[in-house]
């Protein structure tokens, strides 16, 4: 399906292909100082190692809506890269692969809204899904949506509120960096 405000982009994949790499946004391209965002929102002092767990709901005792509200707010202005993340998708952008970006901001930004936002801040991409569709490789920081996804390689990046994961199924890839994650796709 097209985007009639972006022409030409495609929002949703069905196809197989073996190229295809799904890629979480927060936590993985880009990172935010979460506790300042908390403190700045909330008024609380928190250090980032007090983020037990991935969603700041459960973390802090709250309604997830006053969360939505706080990353609506808060997170998606100007992005914080975290290193390497840009230069390696456009590196493989440039060597054919699909890049499928699986994001919560669907949400809040629609399709449409990720599309221009992705596009003002220069990050590539191919298209943008809901996690249904097959995918060589997956990475996220969300253990919970590598594993709602049919994917061959599932990379779990590395965050604190996703170190208390037990991985008892063996599946998740545990990687730091970027780097790390560039020797897992050739």
């Amino acid at each position: 399906m097209s985007s009639g405000i972006l022409p030409g982009l495609t929002i949703v994949r069905t196809k197989l292909d073996t190229r295809q790499i799904c890629i979480d946004i927060d936590g993985v391209i880009c990172e935010y100082n979460f506790p300042l965002l908390v403190k700045n929102f909330f008024g609380v002092d928190l250090s980032k190692h007090m983020i037990f767990a991935y969603d700041l709901a459960d973390v802090l005792g709250v309604a997830p809506s006053l969360i939505n509200t706080m990353f609506k707010e808060q997170v998606y202005g100007k992005p914080n890269f975290i290193a390497g993340a840009v230069e390696t998708l456009g590196g493989w952008k440039s060597k054919g692969y699909e890049l499928i970006i699986y994001s919560n901001r669907t949400k809040y930004m629609g399709y449409n809204g990720l599309a221009e936002w992705l596009i003002e801040w220069q990050i590539p991409f191919s298209g943008i899904d809901d996690g249904q569709n097959h995918y060589n490789v997956h990475i996220d920081d969300s253990p919970g949506k590598l594993m709602t996804t049919d994917s061959k390689i599932k990379l779990l990046f590395d965050q604190p509120w996703n170190q208390r994961c037990y991985n008892i199924t063996n599946q998740l890839l545990r990687v730091r960096s970027w780097e790390e994650i560039r020797a897992y796709v050739q």
